[in-house]
């Protein structure tokens, strides 16, 4: 437990130096993230807050499976700082924009932090006006959000005020909230590597034959180049690269309803699609089970998917899949259902460090 203590004794060094200045007036900051994707500048805004920790399922929804891990980790560290040091990334739903809007007003004045980590560029402003705080809980007040990243970090805070109710502001968590209908809100798909399980390209094609068309393709390019171009497709398309360099798109020509365990928004996705109509009966890889994952890897980021598998060469399958929109996200959340383990990557994250919440503060 030394850790936490020295964690503890450098928060509280900080704070009595001035190193980290409490604010004096309640506050909400505007944060703009400048980033590059497939050569375009993109920006996307938010705001840092603390936000009522309730009971997931109600008005804070999970959207992916998580495996519980590191959460005495972090309950430790925010025991011994009673600080939230990490954000919890979450997005909710405002077509009218109102927090860009407020932004735009803003976006002249000198930012607090202007700052370039891992190639993001991060501006942030303090905003302490009492009227547009009010419009921006307004806005969210009575809508539900959804955790994009940082699912362990809320079930800690939430267990953290279960245990100490007798805490001033524990009941509240720091969070960063983002539009879903936000330009820059942006969410890329987590592909998927399977090893351990040599199939032959006839026999797999045999085995997924009866619900999928297939097609060869020239080469992985080829495939890929085709699969984004069917992105906005109502026919649910994936892509597999085979062991021997084999390419292939499949098309979804099976029932819309196709599982009773599932709802209509669930079904509709690439991933369990491809979890449970391809990985299960062809490969063998049933999700659901831990030992089973062991077979699977995933490949994920802001690169060109040949390049970020460039140097994987062990493997039996690639398989492609195109990424969920905020829409299908948030459809299945309000179901309460959960969407499988790494189906979404919200690019960029948020990085912790920018503002730090003391509890009680």
């Amino acid at each position: 437990m030394e850790r936490y203590s020295k964690a503890a004794k450098t928060f509280s060094e900080w704070k009595k130096n001035e190193i980290l200045i409490q604010d004096t007036d309640p506050s909400v900051y505007l944060l703009c993230q400048s980033f590059f994707q497939d050569d375009q500048q993109i920006e996307r805004t938010g705001f840092i807050t603390k936000l009522k920790i309730t009971k997931l399922g109600g008005d804070v929804l999970p959207h992916e499976q998580t495996i519980s891990k590191h959460i005495n980790d972090r309950y430790n560290l925010m025991k011994a700082t009673k600080a939230n040091t990490g954000q919890i990334f979450m997005s909710y739903r405002d077509q009218t924009r109102t927090v860009e809007s407020i932004l735009g007003a803003y976006k002249n004045e000198i930012p607090l932090i202007d700052a370039v980590l891992d190639g993001i560029q991060y501006r942030l402003w303090c905003l302490t006006d009492e009227r547009q705080i009010n419009t921006i809980q307004n806005v969210v007040a009575g809508t539900k959000a959804i955790i994009a990243d940082g699912h362990h970090r809320y079930k800690t805070a939430y267990q953290y005020a279960q245990d100490h109710p007798e805490i001033n502001g524990s009941d509240r968590v720091m969070v960063t909230l983002v539009n879903a209908y936000n330009d820059g809100m942006h969410v890329l798909p987590t592909h998927r590597i399977v090893c351990g399980k040599p199939i032959d390209d006839d026999r797999f094609i045999e085995k997924i034959k009866g619900l999928f068309d297939i097609e060869k393709k020239p080469s992985a390019a080829k495939l890929l180049n085709e699969l984004d171009q069917r992105r906005a497709s109502n026919t649910i398309n994936l892509g597999v690269l085979t062991r021997v360099g084999n390419a292939y798109l499949l098309r979804y020509k099976g029932e819309d309803n196709w599982s009773s365990d599932l709802s209509t928004a669930s079904q509709a996705l690439d991933v369990n699609v491809l979890h449970q109509l391809i990985l299960k009966p062809a490969c063998g890889i049933d999700t659901r089970n831990q030992h089973d994952l062991g077979h699977l890897a995933y490949v994920r980021g802001n690169e060109p998917p040949l390049e970020m598998i460039k140097n994987v060469s062990d493997y039996d399958f690639v398989f492609f899949v195109n990424p969920p929109d905020l829409d299908q996200i948030f459809d299945v959340a309000e179901t309460g259902e959960t969407m499988p383990q790494k189906s979404t990557y919200f690019y960029p994250k948020v990085y912790s460090g920018l503002v730090t919440a003391g509890i009680g503060d």
